[in-house]
């Protein structure tokens, strides 16, 4: 095993705790789909598609809403032209490289001395920023393979080697997964330092899934992550760190050394949520968008770690038309994954044209079914011009592809022809969704999004036109999400009046209650505060 020791590299880390990056290609070379997701075909070069993030029409009550905000807002990852971020659409090699040049960039701070990149599954208008990755020991080119999905595995080393670290001999006790024994050493050095680091988190399982495919939300908080280590950082029209101090009558905040003036119209996001100036407090992390040299927006964080929830209405209540999305599930597969490259596949939805989906890409050499089930999604998406269509996923050793976002007034359909329906454990048969109308039962979601960093207590209220009840749950030190998820439920069926009323199902961190009258619009409200 290896123990970190910091690298002497003339990149940020090298400078004072204000620095400056540039972007990694200038506009000129931005082509479509470096890391940005502006891969709309046949416009020609340039950014012909500035996407504000409030447009973004699949990112409303996202998990990772805030953070893609500030990424996109820094300019290190951007939206699709047709006003969607696509957060759950695995990113590649080659997309999650140039977001990490995109926050390091800047050409006194990184060696630029070197061979152009000539990679022959580069395009041009990546070749410079895969140079410096290069160079700069960012990516080992025997490690690069541009079009895979990047694994976990993968992105912590992007994110480790950004910040210019290296390691010699060291222990893995702190390494308590479960899934990470077929992990080379160095693996673990990266993993190991990562973690120290707080660059990256495993499951409430205990395991860490290094061969999972990176979605586009899950690699904005990421890099996220890793401009939280560089203290405090202005980039131009945005900065990052610690308030320093606060000056409430002539409305000014300074961090670190350099105080900076709040506009009058300024906006002021605390914890994700509207709030006011005076709401911030001296020590809180923070995040500024400047105007004319003004602060025109605030994010602010408080310091102290609370577990977060996520509260979530999945049905009202009313007679509506019940819909269900078409699901096409394959027979029973081996272990392997299969080779596809020479294969035959095409796709029909809702009785449309066949679109050929392109697998050479799909070799048999995935690390599993999952990585196989991603490179399938994202071939589809490019045959069907549309990312957001089908879903695919590996569960019990069975492909199942699903149809989503279906237009309510149109019954779902999907089909597929082809060679490789055999390998896939598919058939030719049509497989619909439904739509009819039926009564639905007012139905919520209860997430718990992060494992406790400390004991606590919590009161979940659950209100609706029955019933006022409010549980409390008791929280360990370092309970997992799941754990968490599990003593909230345990909480709510032991109340009489609420295990009378709704039916109560857990999965991992998700609880689902659902009203046992169907068809009964309850006006429910569910909270949970911290006493």
């Amino acid at each position: 095993m290896k123990t970190w020791k910091h690298k002497i590299l003339p990149t940020v880390l090298a400078g004072t705790l204000m620095v400056t990056f540039g972007t990694a290609v200038s506009a000129k070379e931005n082509n479509h789909g470096q890391g940005h997701g502006n891969d709309h075909k046949g416009k020609g070069k340039g950014n012909a598609y500035p996407i504000k993030v409030a447009d973004f029409s699949d990112l409303q009550k996202h998990w990772a809403e805030a953070t893609v905000k500030i990424m996109v807002d820094k300019s290190i990852i951007k939206g699709y032209p047709d006003h969607t971020f696509r957060p759950n659409k695995p990113v590649t090699q080659l997309e999650a490289l140039t977001m990490v040049i995109n926050l390091l960039t800047q050409n006194k701070d990184l060696l630029t001395a070197g061979d152009d990149y000539t990679g022959k599954d580069v395009p041009e208008w990546a070749q410079h920023a895969v140079k410096l990755a290069l160079i700069n020991h960012i990516v080992d080119d025997k490690d690069f393979q541009p079009n895979k999905p990047a694994t976990r595995m993968f992105v912590i080393k992007l994110l480790v080697n950004a910040l210019g670290s290296e390691f010699d001999e060291s222990s893995d006790d702190a390494l308590y997964f479960g899934d990470i024994s077929t992990l080379s050493s160095d693996d673990k050095a990266y993993l190991s330092f990562a973690l120290l680091q707080s660059l990256v988190e495993g499951y409430g399982d205990k395991t860490f899934k290094p061969n999972k495919p990176v979605t586009r939300a899950e690699m904005a908080v990421f890099v996220n992550r890793l401009l939280g280590k560089f203290g405090n950082v202005d980039l131009g029209n945005h900065v990052k760190g610690t308030i320093a101090k606060i000056d409430k009558a002539d409305e000014e905040l300074t961090i670190g050394s350099k105080t900076y003036e709040v506009a009058d119209d300024a906006v002021v996001k605390l914890d994700g949520k509207s709030s006011s100036f005076d709401s911030l407090d001296v020590g809180m992390k923070i995040e500024l968008v400047l105007k004319n040299n003004k602060i025109q927006t605030i994010y602010a964080y408080t310091t102290d770690e609370e577990v977060a929830f996520k509260v979530e209405k999945i049905s009202d209540g009313k007679k509506a038309d019940a819909f269900q999305e078409a699901v096409k599930t394959g027979s029973r597969l081996s272990n392997s994954t299969p080779d596809l490259s020479a294969e035959t596949l095409s796709i029909s939805l809702n009785g449309k044209a066949f679109a050929s989906i392109d697998l050479a890409g799909i070799d048999g050499s995935e690390d599993d079914g999952e990585e196989a089930a991603a490179e399938l999604e994202a071939a589809i998406g490019d045959a069907l011009d549309d990312n957001s269509r089908v879903n695919v996923s590996y569960e019990d050793d069975r492909f199942v592809f699903e149809t989503d976002n279906s237009p309510t007034d149109v019954v779902p359909s999907i089909k597929f022809t082809g060679s490789a329906l055999d390998k896939l454990g598919l058939d030719t048969s049509v497989d619909k969704g439904s739509l009819k109308n039926a009564s639905v039962a007012e139905s919520w979601n209860i997430t718990v999004k992060s494992d406790a960093t400390s004991a606590s207590t919590y009161a979940v209220k659950v209100k609706d036109d029955h019933i006022n009840e409010t549980v409390t749950v008791t929280i360990d030190d370092n309970d997992t999400a799941k754990e968490i998820a599990e003593k909230i439920a345990d909480a709510l069926q032991e109340n009489e009046e609420i295990d009378s009323a709704y039916d109560l199902e857990v999965k991992d961190e998700v609880i689902m209650l659902t009203a046992k009258d169907s068809g009964e619009d309850l006006d429910v409200e569910i909270g949970i505060t911290k006493k």
